[in-house]
């Protein structure tokens, strides 16, 4: 099976709200929405590519590319806080597929996609998994951006590789894993005039106090009541570790799993870890 699957041959469209989205569909059984985090030259490729073989084995995979990032196409103006667009975007792929309900992983922004979509649309999420998912942690000991969220902006300010380079270091526990074709595949993606427009004006919906979230996700949490595993890299410099202590109490049916060894990535520092923790957890009481 993993010959076959490469980005080309499991690329699908489907339009949402009058936007061109991409996704990568592989595999059979419950369908499996996957949701990558931001960056320069980020997609749902990038992120979740490589454990695509393992997981189609058991799950009808969906890994979308959000609005703005990958190949989808963006709304003309960011008119609300881009969380609610993205969630949009995921229950618009459910009904064009006529899913009436999909397991959700999301990884940093996108886990606060899927956890935002989970409480709104509670019917329609099976299990969530979360991946040092972002607005669901509260960093109490270290300061607030993240080292790897200034490092981020620093790029969306000056796009050079060295500064994708040191985005790209926060990101990981062991930097060989940063070779110089990750790095020049991730700047050529990012330095599309479009991308880094995109995921500037996506960042913007979140500091701008007129699309603010009257309650924050990590103050929802006690409501939601789907069964939840969180993964947590123990070396994340982009959401600390430290952050998944609140929701590991506050949400009612959740386990925490803790990676040594991991930064940032989980499905690509601890891949065949990752892979078995969210079968077994997806595939559990079935």
């Amino acid at each position: 099976m993993s010959a076959e699957l490469t980005a080309e041959s499991t690329t699908r469209w489907v339009t949402v709200d009058g936007l061109k989205l991409r996704y990568h569909e592989a595999g059979s059984g419950p369908p499996l929405v996957l949701l990558h985090g931001s960056g320069p030259g980020v997609s749902g490729w990038a992120n979740f590519g490589a454990n695509l073989p393992v997981l189609a084995e058991h799950f009808r995979c969906l890994i979308l590319d959000q609005p703005g990032f990958g190949a989808s196409g963006r709304p003309e103006v960011y008119d609300r806080n881009y969380l609610r667009i993205a969630a949009d975007a995921v229950i618009g792929l459910l009904d064009q597929l006529e899913l009436p309900s999909a397991h959700l992983l999301g990884n940093s922004m996108g886990g606060a996609v899927a956890t935002l979509v989970a409480l709104e649309h509670g019917a329609r999420v099976d299990r969530l998994v979360l991946m040092a998912p972002g607005g669901v942690g509260v960093n109490a000991l270290g300061p607030e951006p993240s080292e790897g969220i200034r490092r981020l902006l620093d790029f969306t300010v000056e796009p050079t590789r060295e500064r994708v380079l040191a985005w790209l270091r926060t990101m990981v526990f062991d930097e060989q894993i940063l070779t110089d074709e990750l790095i020049d595949n991730r700047l050529a993606a990012a330095s599309d005039p479009a991308a880094i427009a995109a995921l500037r004006d996506a960042y913007a919906t979140f500091a701008n106090p007129a699309f603010a979230e009257q309650v924050p996700l990590w103050a929802r949490l006690r409501t939601l009541r789907n069964q939840v595993l969180m993964l947590w890299g123990r070396d994340d410099r982009v959401t600390p570790a430290e952050g998944a202590l609140l929701p590991s109490r506050q949400l009612p049916n959740a386990d925490l799993r803790l990676f040594g060894r991991c930064g940032h990535w989980v499905q690509i520092e601890r891949k065949a870890a990752f892979e078995r923790a969210v079968t077994d957890f997806l595939t559990d009481g079935l």
